[in-house]
């Protein structure tokens, strides 16, 4: 039997690591990620060297500690990528996308997202609700599949999502915001 090691890596580990291109050394940093909403799939690799260009995931012979390409030429202007190029004309991103289901609900906004690192896909999102920015809900992860659409700042997933979060509350209780003086 043949067993496929699935490799996730988290959007926040993502940004920042080295592209290394083989044999040369370091040739800049990786600065974002472009989803293309219409599939899922990672359409490129922003990259900072001095300029802000793009790789694209075919490029990529290693993806770990480093993403690794084989040749400068692998880092290309976005205009230079047909499918980079639509998706960014779309503007639409993960990160800080509001997430709703179906019929409304509002669950959250997406604070991270995971990738598969050996097809370049979208995996799961990861969603929470902030109160002015001190006060947060418990981290739920939705799995890729159940997204139903993805448009500009706002994520629509299965109207189950609704009934797994009301769920999940109820099992975790709320804790005060001031310690139990009594003990």
């Amino acid at each position: 039997m043949l067993y496929i090691e699935v490799m996730e890596k988290p959007y926040s580990e993502t940004i920042g690591l080295p592209l290394l291109v083989e044999g040369m050394g370091k040739a800049g940093r990786i600065t974002d990620i472009l989803i293309d909403t219409t599939d899922g799939r990672i359409a490129a690799f922003f990259v900072s060297n001095g300029h802000m260009k793009i790789i694209a995931p075919i490029d990529i012979v290693f993806f770990g500690q480093a993403i690794v390409v084989s040749d400068f030429e692998d880092i290309i202007d976005a205009d230079e990528l047909i499918k980079a190029k639509e998706t960014i004309e779309k503007d639409i991103f993960i990160l800080k996308s509001r997430v709703e289901t179906k019929k409304g609900a509002y669950l959250g906004r997406v604070y991270d997202y995971f990738i598969d690192t050996s097809f370049y896909g979208l995996t799961k999102i990861v969603v929470y609700k902030s109160y002015m920015g001190l006060f947060k809900t418990p981290e739920r992860i939705i799995p890729a599949k159940d997204i139903i659409e993805i448009k500009k700042g706002l994520i629509i997933v299965k109207n189950e999502w609704a009934t797994k979060f009301a769920e999940q509350k109820e099992e975790e209780p709320l804790k005060g915001f001031y310690p139990d003086l009594a003990s």
